[in-house]
């Protein structure tokens, strides 16, 4: 992508020639050109008018900001890290720039996702998403959507597979939209019902919904782990009927602050894990056991429940353990069990 808009289309001038793409992609856009399984146009047409956009619409001073935006959303760890040298640039500044090439890129740019990385001219040279979904997971072997870290995720054992969706969202940032670290499996409550088109790196103003200034948020290929921990605190003992408003919840992170914020925000993660612990399988259920169980299996209850709270912390994501040890833990505090 970044050879096509830097040394393609910034760079346009006299008739447009497919020997001007990088040679990769002068075979790819050929055979798909050959293909007459393929009934539309993917690559060549669309390419071609916007190389024309760029050579008569565009001054070399908004080209080479075109180069940079391109340059800077291609930067998605920089961009997490709100690197003030790393200003991205969005539809809405193409649009300042020219409102005919803003549709033509944003057309082209979700049409790489949708339909180019799926051709078989493109999955033969650089494989396909499927492709690198199994990488990721045999990595992530939790089997857990990495950011909400409870939901499963499907495996190797699976012949499907989960969503594997941008962070940065397609619709507002331009030329990233088949960036592999703009990709990963998520959920489908994380991707479809929270996340949807929500930017992680700008600030949400809590009424309006309207988009501010920028933000850290966690980057998903981080090598770092940012030891995010969870407080439980209860305003009620009747847990019988708990509700989310019965629940305070604190995030820490230690110089991770503004990135807990923007991944809580986007991803509702505050609503979801509350719901998590009033629900009749889940918070419940963790009571129930210490609160009934214990004789059951004739140890005490406090013993069970350092049981429960030392196999929480061992395996955090076996049911839930990082939210279940803290929510035991406020219990015991509260006198609740």
């Amino acid at each position: 992508m970044e050879h096509l808009v830097k040394e393609v289309w910034c760079k346009a001038s006299g008739d447009f020639s497919l020997d001007l793409l990088h040679p990769e992609l002068k075979i790819i856009v050929e055979d798909i050109s050959n293909d007459e399984s393929i009934t539309t146009d993917p690559l060549y047409g669309p390419i071609q008018e916007i190389y024309g956009l760029f050579r008569t619409q565009l001054t070399e001073t908004q080209r080479g900001q075109v180069a940079i935006w391109c340059d800077n959303n291609n930067d998605i760890e920089a961009l997490c890290a709100n690197d003030p040298g790393k200003t991205p640039g969005t539809y809405a500044d193409i649009r300042a720039l020219n409102t005919e090439l803003e549709k033509k890129l944003k057309s082209f740019c979700k049409s790489l996702f949708a339909q180019v990385i799926k051709l078989k001219a493109v999955t033969s040279r650089i494989g396909s998403i499927e492709e690198r979904y199994i990488e990721f997971i045999k990595v992530n072997t939790e089997e857990k959507c990495p950011y909400c870290g409870y939901i499963d995720i499907r495996g190797l054992n699976y012949t499907t597979r989960d969503p594997y969706d941008h962070f940065l969202p397609k619709g507002i940032y331009p030329f990233n939209s088949v960036n592999p670290r703009n990709l990963a499996p998520m959920c489908p409550q994380c991707n479809s019902s929270y996340k949807l088109g929500g930017d992680p790196i700008k600030h949400l103003d809590p009424i309006t919904k309207k988009a501010g200034g920028r933000r850290k948020a966690f980057y998903s290929y981080s090598a770092e782990d940012p030891r995010i921990t969870i407080a439980v605190a209860l305003k009620t003992k009747d847990v019988s009927e708990l509700r989310r408003e019965d629940i305070e919840l604190t995030f820490t992170s230690l110089g991770h602050e503004e990135e807990v914020e923007a991944w809580k925000d986007v991803f509702g993660i505050e609503e979801r894990y509350k719901a998590k612990l009033c629900a009749q399988n889940d918070g419940k259920a963790w009571l129930q056991r210490i609160g009934e169980d214990w004789e059951n299996i004739g140890v005490s209850r406090d013993k069970l429940l350092a049981i429960e709270l030392r196999a929480a912390e061992r395996l955090p994501y076996n049911d839930a353990g990082f939210l279940k040890r803290p929510f035991l833990i406020a219990c015991r505090d509260a006198s609740i069990i």
